[in-house]
């Protein structure tokens, strides 16, 4: 996994410079920093409303009492998508917009569901049967567990 991630350390931003250099060819450099200025900007403010949105879910999830693994996982998206933000460049601030998309979002959350089944330790599959012995012990009189 490590050898995989040094390239892409190195190939994002040699990608991100050529995008900017096109970019800047097509329509003038003082537009293109224009640009990455304002989808920087948009985007932080939809981090920012959609956080406070998520937060919201959260505490109404942990309030009914059920697991909040959606907001969680909203969150996790928003958390990953202001982080891109932060980084200069169109693609990151694409992909950032694109995890901001609750549509995105959702086919993201379906699409790991179904490629991340819970493993059981012995390989199996199908439901957990254990078979065991056992015997019922009465308590001894006037000896109380605490």
């Amino acid at each position: 996994m490590a050898w995989i991630l040094i390239p892409a350390l190195i190939a994002l931003p040699v990608i991100e410079i050529a995008l900017f250099i096109q970019s800047a060819r097509w329509i003038g450099l003082g537009p293109t920093v224009l640009l990455a200025l304002a989808a920087g900007m948009a985007g932080i403010a939809l981090v920012r409303s959609q956080g406070l949105a998520t937060m919201g879910r959260l505490q109404a999830d942990l309030h009914q009492g059920t697991l909040p693994v959606t907001a969680l996982f909203d969150g996790l998206c928003l958390a990953m998508a202001g982080m891109l933000l932060i980084l200069p460049g169109f693609m990151t601030d694409i992909v950032a917009i694109a995890l901001l998309l609750p549509p995105v979002r959702s086919g993201l959350r379906l699409w790991l569901a179904r490629r991340l089944k819970p493993a059981r330790p012995d390989g199996a599959s199908g439901p957990v049967v254990i078979d065991a012995d056992y015997t019922v012990a009465d308590e001894p009189p006037g000896r109380h567990l605490p």
